[in-house]
């Protein structure tokens, strides 16, 4: 049993131990004694943990009394690490690890797999008409084989086009006495269009792609370096803690004890703790960008997946238009042809002209819709002062937290102004013939500043609740997003929070709208709660607010409270104001010591 801060100090013989004084749970006393002339009470580090010890100035010596670890206790950390290692064989996805990848069943990948199935569709179609084309000479023997596979090919589609094509094979076994004067309609009609068509939406596929696979290479490569920044933030904190501990431990042995070797080493550590206090404060701002570099990678991956998805639906509505023109040129084919087909042709009419691109195309939209997007996913900042289940001082873990939240507020009213002025453009665009291309730029921009706030909006509610949980203020109103915060363990079992949203929640939250002066001002006061928190849902509409105002004659002050805005009014208990009307969120507005603004409903009280 080593003593870490009096390694320079020499300890008196240990006294027999005392089994009367053993505690409830078994836990053995001992006593180390150093001299002194005090008595005071003080901690010691034991193998990195601080312990309290109580310092007794006996016969010019001082003993210090504190519970000895238990075996259980000192194999705690063992077990921790050995689970911790075993973690590390499992693979995390985004929903429940570190690993940032989307391979569900996004729009993105659902919306591939049609276009690839299209894609083989075509491909097997087109060797099937080509080699229907080389033995129309035995047109009789291979026609039943070449039904059998287009038949098999067209009932893994689905849709009037697929069925079309399905009817198709199937008369294919009855036209095996065809005239070959069919072999060359259905060369120059239909198989090199059709192989063309393929080759076509090949390169385009595969352009496509390419640019996702790029954006998301570049979205991991930050998603890297930020879990090394927070893994270094941590490290370096908890060694600065421990450095705290140490020096708030050797001050007070200080008043005990004073001696030239202790000052030296006061000074050390001293040194030591201002140069962790300057690393710890340089790692928080790493990580912090490390994060929003990585949301604004995330930002470009979500808007190459969105071109992507709009390619593919583009391919693919062509594939069916394409489709049903190769299907017409086969019933046309085969009206050319001699009247021994006839019944062919009228059999083959019906699933023909009922062929539908646009319902067959709302079936694709359809099924693709039925999967979430994991596009609205974020994962969010967390600092090391947030973790209150790890070791830290709470004025610094205040003073981190305050410093956070205050570059966050810096990020977002940047956001903010950068939104409004997207707005001006926006609204100037709607009253002038601009280009489309620019009108597109400007709405991606708007749409990627909405994202920004929101996920800013997040990080300041994660570090706002927690502040108000270290100063005891009373819980604050929900956020919007709140409930869509799910916090989980990285694979070095630190907390990890992912912003997650319906598809609909997402839309609703990151559309672009045009609030009046008025709806600004209102957002940033937030709700009438005694907090100061901002609520993401006071952004929404708020027509026939108008309707909402009582008019209540006066009221009186309960609470002391403190103006945040400029159209705000000062409080102190039993001031009486004049009531002019009241607002359905909880905000009044009335007139004190002549002087109009609104304040809290929370704080007053109604006398007329």
């Amino acid at each position: 049993m080593f003593v870490d801060a009096f390694n320079e100090v020499s300890a008196l013989p240990k006294k027999p131990e005392d089994n009367s004084e053993s505690g409830q749970n078994g836990e053995k006393k001992k006593e180390i004694s150093i001299t002194g002339e005090n008595r005071r009470s003080s901690r010691v580090i034991i193998k990195g943990k601080s312990v309290a010890a109580a310092a007794t100035s006996v016969n010019g010596c001082i003993h210090f009394r504190f519970p000895l670890l238990s075996r259980d206790a000192m194999s705690a950390d063992k077990r921790s690490l050995s689970s911790s290692r075993k973690n590390k064989l499992s693979r995390y996805t985004i929903r429940g690890g570190s690993d940032f990848d989307t391979m569900g069943h996004t729009r993105y990948h659902e919306l591939r797999k049609f276009v690839k199935k299209g894609n083989d569709f075509c491909k097997e179609l087109s060797g099937i008409l080509q080699e229907r084309i080389e033995l129309e000479v035995n047109y009789a023997k291979t026609m039943s084989k070449l039904s059998a596979k287009l038949t098999k090919v067209a009932k893994k589609g689905i849709g009037s086009i697929q069925n079309a094509w399905l009817s198709i094979g199937k008369e294919m076994e009855a036209d095996s006495q065809a005239h070959r004067c069919i072999a060359n309609s259905l060369e120059e009609d239909i198989v090199k269009p059709l192989k063309n068509l393929q080759e076509a939406h090949c390169r385009i596929k595969k352009t496509v792609e390419c640019n996702v696979s790029k954006t998301k290479k570049c979205m991991n490569k930050w998603r890297s370096d930020e879990r090394r920044s927070k893994k270094e933030s941590f490290a370096v904190a908890r060694e600065n803690e421990k450095i705290q501990d140490m020096t708030a431990i050797d001050a007070s042995y200080s008043m005990l004890t004073s001696t030239t070797n202790l000052a030296k080493d006061a000074t050390k550590l001293e040194n030591k703790k201002r140069k962790l206090e300057e690393s710890v404060k340089k790692s928080y701002t790493e990580y912090y960008t490390y994060c929003v570099r990585t949301a604004r990678a995330k930002l470009e991956w979500e808007m190459s997946v969105n071109e992507g998805e709009k390619n593919f639906m583009m391919l693919e509505e062509e594939r069916l238009l394409r489709l049903k023109e190769y299907a017409q040129y086969v019933l046309q084919s085969y009206q050319k042809l001699v009247p021994k087909i006839s019944q062919i042709t009228s059999r083959l009419s019906e699933p023909i002209y009922e062929c539908d691109v646009s319902k067959d195309f709302s079936i694709v939209a359809d099924t693709i819709n039925k999967y979430d997007d994991d596009l609205s996913l974020q994962v969010l900042p967390d600092f090391y002062p947030e973790h209150t289940n790890l070791a830290m001082n709470k004025n610094r873990r205040i003073t981190a937290l305050t410093k956070i939240l205050q570059q966050v507020r810096q990020d977002l009213d940047r956001e903010r102004r950068s939104k409004q002025g997207l707005d001006t453009i926006t609204n100037a665009m709607h009253h002038s013939s601009s280009h489309e291309d620019s009108n597109k730029n400007v709405y991606e921009k708007l749409h990627h500043t909405n994202l920004m706030i929101l996920y800013l909006e997040a990080v300041k509610y994660k570090v706002v609740t927690a502040l108000d949980v270290l100063e005891g203020q009373p819980p604050t109103m929900s956020n919007t997003l709140a409930q869509h915060i799910e916090t989980t363990r990285d694979k070095n079992g630190h907390q990890m929070s992912v912003l997650k949203m319906p598809a609909s929640v997402y839309r609703k939250l990151t559309s672009s709208t045009n609030p009046s002066l008025n709806e600004s001002m209102w957002s940033d006061r937030g709700s009438a709660d005694g907090t100061d928190i901002d609520d993401f849902s006071s952004n929404e509409d708020n027509d026939g607010d108008e309707e909402n105002y009582i008019q209540i004659p006066r009221c009186k002050a309960l609470y002391h409270y403190s103006a945040k805005l400029n159209d705000e009014l000062c409080l102190e208990p039993g001031d009486v104001i004049h009531v002019h009307s009241k607002k359905s969120d909880g905000w009044w507005l009335g007139e004190l010591n002549g002087a109009t603004g609104v304040f809290p409903a929370t704080y007053v009280m109604e006398i007329d």
